[in-house]
């Protein structure tokens, strides 16, 4: 079974395990050529008239301007994003049989074009599936809880709640959606390219984005940086004859997007479940920030989608007509599935040696510890938390800015060394009286 994501950060064709293609929703335009994702970003400051990244979300026959090669409307560049997409299918013959997830946001009207244009461009849908509730179906829940996504030009926040049918069967079906421009992908990574032009011009007083080339060189790497989950961004501009290099810590830019992610935290409301999809996972801050505010946060993993939808293949094979999904049953929340490492840890891990946590224990306190450790545990009334007092702390993978809880089977690695949250159970018998 073939997904095609119809998200405009990431417009992709999954097939299992597989990412067979990804793409940003960014073309170039010009009268030679069109060209799209990360060729297109490789453009879009040296030629920001021509560059457009905003066609998936409008995904409407509205004009482009300028016009290019074969294109004249907002249409036609989703059209010419989905033929690229089907050459990278070249063993499919025929039109490629694809189940499409899409945005909660999207309306009746662009389902009937999408549809359209899916078509001529060599792809057969099956059906449209609510992206939200599909990665939600995956998670065992038992609360109702909110879905946070980032697009290019918005987030969105789901409302998901777990209702039983007629049948007896729990569904997880889609309640209010909510959208927050400030909280786009683009708005951010702007706030992050001012973030190191202004330490560019403290360090060096040369102001990157007075010129396009080296504007160009910082957005591509600040990106890359972002997708890579970089604890630390060394930056490198070249000008003329000039090399000009500065380093800034992720946490700067979490301070920078301190606003926007404020924004976004009181559209979401009172405290509650949150799934972050990946897309909301890489943003430097944003999950500490969700956390310090009083939410449960449950990450997803970057191939939910995927596995998810194939949990349901059946449900979609042999449907007469193309429908929009937005409920699909909802995996059973079973002991099984509650993962151990939502326990109270007692002890941390390195080395083979375990230490009893106290109501302040620094790592370096550990007998196989080097050097400073580079974080403490602190105690508190629901448990533990890990606050990071070096630049690359990493807690299960992610780098870790600030506060972030902890419990039982959480892995902190820093400097080297690896340190895994424990539970010790008592079984020692109980002396009768």
């Amino acid at each position: 079974m073939i997904v095609l994501e119809a998200h405009d950060a990431e417009v992709a064709l999954l097939r299992g395990d597989e990412v067979v293609c990804s793409q940003p929703g960014v073309a170039f335009v010009d009268g030679r050529e069109v060209l799209f994702g990360e060729e297109a970003l490789a453009r879009s400051r040296l030629r920001p008239r021509q560059t457009h990244n905003e066609f998936w979300q409008r995904l409407n026959a509205d004009p482009v301007t300028p016009k290019g090669a074969g294109v004249a409307n907002q249409a036609d560049l989703v059209y010419l994003q989905l033929q690229a997409l089907r050459r990278s299918l070249p063993a499919e013959r025929g039109a490629a049989q694809v189940i499409v997830a899409v945005p909660p946001t999207v309306t009746s009207a662009q389902l009937s074009l999408l549809l359209g244009i899916a078509a001529e461009a060599g792809f057969e849908v099956n059906a449209f599936v609510d992206a939200a509730v599909a990665a939600a179906s995956s998670t065992p829940l038992s609360e109702p809880c909110r879905l946070v996504d980032l697009g290019l030009h918005r987030a969105t926040v789901t409302t998901l709640a777990a209702v039983q049918d007629e049948d007896g069967e729990t569904h997880i079906r889609r309640g209010a959606v909510d959208e927050v421009p400030a909280a786009g992908l683009a708005a951010l990574t702007e706030g992050w390219i001012d973030a190191v032009a202004d330490r560019f011009v403290e360090s060096t007083r040369f102001d990157p984005l007075r010129v396009a080339e080296t504007e160009q060189q910082v957005c591509d790497q600040v990106r890359a940086g972002v997708e890579q989950e970089a604890a630390e961004f060394a930056i490198a501009i070249h000008h003329g004859d000039i090399a000009r290099h500065i380093t800034i810590a992720r946490r700067a830019f979490a301070e920078k997007a301190e606003q926007r992610y404020g924004v976004l935290a009181r559209a979401i409301g009172a405290p509650g479940v949150l799934l972050l999809t990946h897309r909301a996972q890489r943003p430097p801050g944003l999950t500490a920030h969700l956390e310090a505010a009083g939410h449960r946060v449950l990450p997803l993993p970057k191939d939910v989608l995927p596995k998810a939808l194939a949990a349901h293949a059946q449900r979609f094979a042999g449907e007469s007509g193309v429908r929009l999904v937005t409920s699909l049953p909802a995996r059973a929340a079973t002991d099984a599935a509650t993962p151990a490492s939502r326990r109270a840890a007692t002890h941390l891990l390195c080395a083979g040696v375990a230490l009893p946590l106290g109501d302040e224990t620094r790592a370096d306190e550990h007998p196989a510890a080097a050097g400073d450790g580079g974080f403490r545990v602190k105690r508190h009334a629901a448990g533990f938390s890990v606050v990071p007092t070096a630049a690359d702390v990493r807690l299960n993978g992610e780098p870790i800015e600030f506060e972030r809880a902890a419990n039982a089977g959480d892995v902190v690695r820093t400097g080297g060394a690896e340190y895994q949250f424990v539970a010790v159970v008592d079984r020692t018998p109980a002396k009768s009286a």
